[in-house]
């Protein structure tokens, strides 16, 4: 199926519209002189998954600030009460890609955009106030069954599962992980990689791009083929 065959964009936050990494490792600086940027974000996800799991009901902040703790602890660093609780009440308000404002206002014009929020956000409005579109619907994100909620947002809209395409980031945590399997776009961003000009990537046969904008410009590509 075309990427022009469908009818919406099913976008998660990290890493397709917000930079978490960046947020992450600057919120975490004190800790950076410590370990390597790589194995400091790859904890991070790890340690937020198992405080998650173990206290579910606890909010992004709550879960951030104890995630900032915990990570000292595993580097042998004093425990910062003050640095922990500033990481904890920026959690979520990470920048958003530059490309993603523009990209997004073009292809509202061709699809029905949905958000499927992370679990440790606790409103998506945190995102979406600071984007130029509204989204036509928003996947109840702590919903016990999230295929079921899928199913309901995307009936909101008269749509089918066939009919969304969606659009993640490669990180273990991304929300769109275990809920759907193929179709799926990727976006690889900092990899350097030049979008995929093979006609399998615009067939979505192999969807993985390095940005929003060069989504956008595959798009383009695809209305004059």
């Amino acid at each position: 199926m075309r990427i022009t065959q469908y009818k919406a964009l099913g976008f998660s936050c990290y890493g397709t519209l917000m930079d978490r990494e960046g947020g992450v490792l600057e919120g975490l600086r004190p800790l950076l002189a410590h370990t390597q940027p790589k194995w400091l974000m790859a904890a991070y996800v790890r340690t937020l998954g198992e405080l998650r799991t173990q206290a579910p009901s606890s909010g992004q902040k709550a879960l951030h600030a104890q995630t900032y703790l915990r990570l000292a602890q595993d580097l042998q660093q004093p425990e910062d009460w003050d640095a922990g609780l500033a990481f904890g009440n920026n959690a979520g308000r990470w920048p958003i890609f530059e490309d993603a404002p523009g990209a997004l206002m073009y292809l509202s014009k061709f699809y029905r955009l949905v958000l499927l929020p992370p679990a440790d956000m606790d409103d998506a409005t945190v995102l979406t106030e600071r984007l130029p579109v509204t989204f036509d619907a928003i996947v109840d994100h702590r919903a016990e069954d999230p295929h079921s909620a899928l199913d309901k947002a995307l009936k909101t809209l008269d749509l089918d599962r066939s009919d969304l395409l969606p659009v993640r980031s490669p990180a273990t945590d991304d929300p769109w992980q275990g809920v759907v399997d193929f179709p799926v776009c990727t976006l690889r961003r900092r990899h350097g990689l030049p979008w995929q000009k093979a006609a399998q990537a615009i067939d979505v046969k192999r969807c993985e791009y390095a940005s929003l904008a060069d989504l956008v410009h595959a798009h383009q590509i695809a209305l004059r083929a």
